[in-house]
């Protein structure tokens, strides 16, 4: 069930940092024209305990996503990364943070009239929201295409088409969240944005990296199989014999 709650909020993104950020201003607006005061207890839970929620939320999606497999897609066609719900919950968490923090700065300006300060404060407030909202909805980590490697991150994507890759052992796990590439070719690599770093160093944030290196070795190994990438059948044929993928040595085999 916390799966499905987590997929709902990384699939329904936009519809989720809207309600934080319709919630938090709503609470504010109603605070400005109502004059509440709340003794310390209520305090704490008006301001404090939505963000206190959405970071336990947070550290469980980090821990879901993390265990995560590749999913199909066949309109691209890819076995891409999950949808990440982390970010989708550190921004609506942030969210509050710069509603209360921008009606804080905007509360200031009668009893101490620094119009400049309060306008940089709301400003940085701001800022820092749509660089989190940016964030949450791009669709980023890794894509197995029929045409090669896609690791897409927010400041830029890195692209290894197939014939970089040496065989029979292209991939191999490095840790549980990058795989070590093997790269015959690596000035077939191609990047695009502000992506640095080694391209033989494939980020797997939110995919297992045993799975991950197994499928690379296999159609780096078998072009004849890359046309069937992206459809559910091919994918299952991965993820149905998971126990074999217990160790590295199974999942360097193609």
């Amino acid at each position: 069930m916390v799966i499905s709650i987590l997929g709902w909020v990384a699939r329904r993104r936009l519809a989720v940092l809207t309600a934080a950020l319709l919630t938090a201003v709503a609470l504010q607006v109603v605070l400005h024209v109502t004059g509440t005061v709340f003794a310390p207890w209520a305090s704490f839970a008006v301001y404090a305990l939505p963000p206190a929620a959405l970071l336990l939320c947070m550290a469980v999606a980090i821990r879901v996503h993390d265990a995560a497999h590749l999913v199909a897609r066949p309109e691209i066609p890819a076995f891409g990364s999950p949808p990440n719900p982390t970010l989708v919950l550190g921004a609506a968490c942030l969210t509050y943070l710069a509603v209360y923090g921008a009606a804080g700065g905007i509360r200031s300006i009668e009893p101490h009239p620094d119009l400049g300060h309060t306008i940089v404060s709301i400003a940085l407030y701001l800022t820092e929201l749509a660089v989190f909202w940016w964030a949450s909805r791009l669709r980023t980590g890794i894509s197995i295409r029929p045409d090669g490697i896609l690791d897409r991150q927010p400041f830029g994507d890195l692209f290894i088409p197939w014939d970089a890759l040496a065989t029979p052992i292209a991939a191999q796990p490095h840790d549980a969240h990058r795989v070590t590439l093997h790269l015959a070719h690596p000035d077939l690599t191609r990047r695009r944005g502000l992506r640095r770093g080694a391209p033989a160093a494939l980020s797997a944030a939110g995919v297992r990296t045993d799975l991950l290196a197994w499928m690379i070795n296999h159609y780096a190994d078998q072009p004849a199989d890359r046309s069937a990438i992206g459809s559910p059948a091919a994918l299952t044929r991965f993820l149905l014999p998971l126990d074999r993928l217990a160790t590295p040595e199974v999942a360097r085999q193609p």
